[in-house]
């Protein structure tokens, strides 16, 4: 809290490099979950595109929950709602084609 009064820049960078570093500790962890994951759906048949689609949907979630909370520590709210909105505009992206294949998946049933 001294720090940010005294040098809001410095407090900012260095809750980036602090949340950076926790990434780094717990990176190792995700990979396993990952790879559980993989196998997973690799023993139900499912395409890789799935599986793709999947990880970059969490790592959009990952990677903007982090931009978000150092944006709301350096004290820019504002800034944070967009990125916030960035990030699920993101996930829509990367969902609208999977959308579309279980649209078209459900109507070829139905004829």
């Amino acid at each position: 809290m001294m720090l940010r009064q005294m040098n809001p820049a410095v407090a900012g960078l260095l809750c980036a490099v602090f949340g950076v570093l926790i990434m780094g500790a717990v990176l190792p962890a995700v990979k396993e979950n990952i790879e559980t994951i993989s196998v997973f759906l690799t023993t139900l048949g499912l395409e890789s595109e799935y599986y793709r689609v999947m990880l970059k949907a969490m790592g959009i979630v990952v990677v903007t929950q982090i931009a978000v909370q150092v944006c709301r520590d350096m004290d820019a709210s504002s800034i944070a709602q967009r990125v916030e909105m960035c990030g699920r505009l993101a996930l829509l992206g990367i969902a609208v084609p999977i959308f579309i294949e279980l649209t078209r998946m459900a109507v070829d049933a139905l004829h």
